[in-house]
């Protein structure tokens, strides 16, 4: 087995939607991966899936948790450069949850975001607004 077959089985098929997921779970993998980031600031860390296992609910779908949680950092990381952000708002974790979003191929090398940039943007500003908040 290759390692682009390898990685492919921690990502669905490409071009098909990642599922969407639920908040919490969104967050307590975030969660979970900061306690990380403080334990091991030099980085260099890897989580197994028996360790999301136990993070997580039953049942979750850890590689789209994962993927979701994956777009959301490198919006981030991005953003980081201009300013410090410390986390992610509430709203962008609850549109991070639900966004269109597709499995990328393993070995491609893409340009710009593999979402909607605007969309998110956008999204994220009317659950800011939504007056049932």
């Amino acid at each position: 087995m290759s390692e682009n077959d390898d990685l492919s089985e921690l990502l669905g098929k490409p071009g098909e939607s990642v599922p969407v997921v639920d908040v919490a779970d969104l967050k307590a993998m975030w969660n979970y991966g900061q306690i990380l980031k403080a334990e091991h600031p030099e980085g260099g860390v890897a989580v197994g899936m028996s360790v999301w296992k136990q993070v997580l609910p039953p049942g979750v779908d850890i590689r789209a948790v994962g993927y979701r949680l994956g777009m959301l950092n490198m919006f981030e990381m991005m953003l980081r450069a201009a300013w410090t952000i410390g986390e992610p708002s509430d709203n962008a974790f609850k549109v991070a949850a639900r966004m269109e979003l597709k499995w990328a191929e393993v070995g491609v090398v893409h340009n710009g975001f593999l979402f909607n940039l605007e969309g998110f943007l956008a999204e994220v500003q009317y659950e800011a607004a939504r007056p049932d908040k």
